[in-house]
């Protein structure tokens, strides 16, 4: 099959298979759903007045609010009184349909027995208090890596909120109501729909408009391709083995240049939004309207280099600059200095689709960090590696079909624009459904 055939198919084909990842987890769970990963873990404790109860005791019965927290921790203040008054406003009846647990989490330190019962009783605290276990087990099993984190768990018993920091009230509020009324989204379901989103990403920045269709053209040049397999002689399947594993350690070397690069940009989005932790949720409604702007406007023929140009011009501030120079001058050279610049070509190159598609980063960043910092490292991981993996493939596809067709991979630009923007428009439209079934609804 030629490269003209090809490479449509690899464009639509890889997209399409990650937007269906995307659509296939958007789905809410019914009521009595209950998958493996979805499914809160239990534990038992004994709370501070010796009572010895199970989490799983609420099932059916009540929704769970569960609070990792200490008394040292002074944000942890901040949304025990939150807590207060959402559980006042619950308990009016004295049958409150919702039910909280503190679990304090330095039980060798400061959170002795006396110490909570003391604080219990000064803050007139109506809900279980309890310490974990000396080795930690509960915050382990919900994966507690920072004080004050707070999980809500369904009358069915699925994991539907699970956020780190100062909590908003309302987001907390909202999630309760969907919780009693059975509609929350299950913390599994909206975890892989986010992590589909950095592969989707990787993808659409992969083929930018700003850097894809000079890649052919340059990686031809590094490769010195000069035949194409149909062309050989039937004797030569050894030498085309050996360009095969030349073109895939190319692409490796090139695609470890653009991880640094995208690593280096996730890093400083995750320190970023660090700042601006407590509005992460509200900026997913924002990036998703931006995206659906940016990805209509792909789709028709106007040009669109004056909004990203003040992204490149960040590019180059950032010591983008001299790896870009690469892409207009590529010198291959023999031995070692080929992956010298191999490398330096593959930070340009991601660093040309960065600031073209930057929101599409920035997007599939801010959703992971919306289920926690480890889910913002894992979304850089998931970006990073979906693109340096295309960068492989397309490398070797190139390398086995000679340079007479490596041109050609040019003339699909318009399609890669389109489906690019189609991707966007998805991306979009998912963040912004994302926030309303997770924090609205």
């Amino acid at each position: 099959m030629r490269v003209r055939k090809l490479v449509p198919i690899l464009v639509v084909g890889v997209t399409i298979v990650a937007a269906a990842l995307y659509l296939g987890f958007l789905v809410p769970p019914t009521k009595g759903h209950s998958t493996p990963s979805s499914v809160a873990p239990t534990f038992t404790l004994t709370d501070i007045y010796g009572h010895t109860f199970n989490i799983s005791d609420f099932r059916n019965k009540s929704v769970v609010v569960t609070e990792f927290t200490a008394l040292s921790c002074a944000e942890c203040q901040v949304v025990m009184q939150s807590l207060r008054s959402l559980y006042a406003s619950y308990n009016q009846t004295g049958t409150s349909p919702v039910h909280i647990v503190s679990v304090y989490t330095e039980p060798q330190f400061g959170d002795s027995i006396p110490a909570l019962k003391t604080y219990h009783a000064k803050n007139n605290i109506t809900w279980t208090m309890a310490q974990d276990t000396n080795s930690l087990a509960v915050s382990e099993a919900y994966g507690v890596t920072a004080l004050p984190t707070v999980v809500i768990i369904d009358k069915q018993g699925h994991l539907v909120y699970d956020v780190t920091g100062v909590q908003d009230p309302n987001h907390l509020r909202s999630t309760i109501e969907s919780a009693l009324a059975g509609t929350a989204v299950a913390i599994s379901l909206v975890t892989v729909s986010v992590f589909a989103l950095a592969a989707l990403a990787g993808v659409t920045t992969f083929f930018s408009p700003c850097a894809f269709p000079m890649l052919p053209g340059y990686m031809g040049l590094f490769l010195g391709l000069n035949t194409r397999q149909s062309d050989a002689p039937s004797g030569a399947t050894a030498t085309y083995r050996g360009a095969a594993r030349r073109a895939v350690l190319a692409g490796s070397v090139t695609a470890t240049g653009m991880i640094v690069v995208f690593s280096m940009v996730g890093i400083a989005l995750i320190l970023a939004a660090s700042l601006v932790s407590g509005y992460i949720p509200d900026l997913l409604i924002v990036v998703g309207v931006v995206l659906i702007g940016l990805g209509a406007l792909l789709l028709t023929n106007l040009q669109y280099w004056r909004i990203v140009k003040p992204l490149q011009m960040l590019w180059q501030r950032l010591g983008g600059k001299g790896a870009e120079a690469n892409l207009a001058s590529p010198t291959p050279t023999g031995g070692r200095g080929l992956y010298v610049k191999l490398f330096s070509y593959g930070m340009g190159y991601a660093a040309a689709a960065a600031g073209c598609v930057f929101p599409v980063i920035f997007s599939a960043i801010v959703a992971g960090l919306a289920l926690g910092l480890t889910g913002g490292i894992i979304n850089i991981l998931i970006f990073s590696l979906t693109a340096a993996v295309l960068m492989i493939a397309v490398t070797l596809m190139l390398a086995l079909a000679g340079k007479k067709y490596v041109n050609q991979l040019k003339a699909f630009t318009p399609v890669i624009k389109k489906v690019s923007a189609v991707a966007l428009v998805i991306v979009g439209v998912y963040l912004v459904y994302f926030y309303y079934t997770a924090w609205i609804a």
